[in-house]
């Protein structure tokens, strides 16, 4: 089952390869395989984060703004050992996504989704 997440000026995310605190706006649909996803969590902004954009241009993350943390399944990235061709090495990817107080409904959208799939939701 594939998560859909609509690109939008108000989302920006980080992944494994993202410079140290830089965020990238969504600029295009991202897909995610719900399956593929081992580790959730979300949490809300209490106070104002600085970052950068992409460019380096300063970016203020408000109070409210929601963020979702989601790690994938080592077996999503996985690449030949270059000293031991017999051995694959996995590496675990991330995602984190920050959705801007005018995201607040695509946030619940996919919230929605992912809710679905949890086990134990406590």
């Amino acid at each position: 089952m594939l998560l859909k997440i609509r690109k939008s000026s108000a989302i920006y995310f980080i992944t494994n390869d993202t410079p140290k605190g830089r965020l990238i706006n969504l600029s295009s649909h991202l897909y995610l395989n719900l399956h593929q996803i081992t580790e959730l969590s979300h949490y809300t902004l209490k106070s104002s984060l600085e970052k950068q954009n992409h460019q380096g241009k300063k970016l203020t993350l408000t109070p409210d703004t929601k963020v979702l943390h989601i790690t994938l399944a080592p077996t999503f990235a996985s690449y030949e050992d270059k000293k031991d061709k017999d051995r694959r090495l996995h590496e675990r990817r991330f995602y984190t996504l920050h959705f801007l107080p005018e995201a607040l409904d695509e946030y619940l959208a996919i919230r929605q989704a992912l809710n679905g799939q949890i086990l134990n939701n406590d």
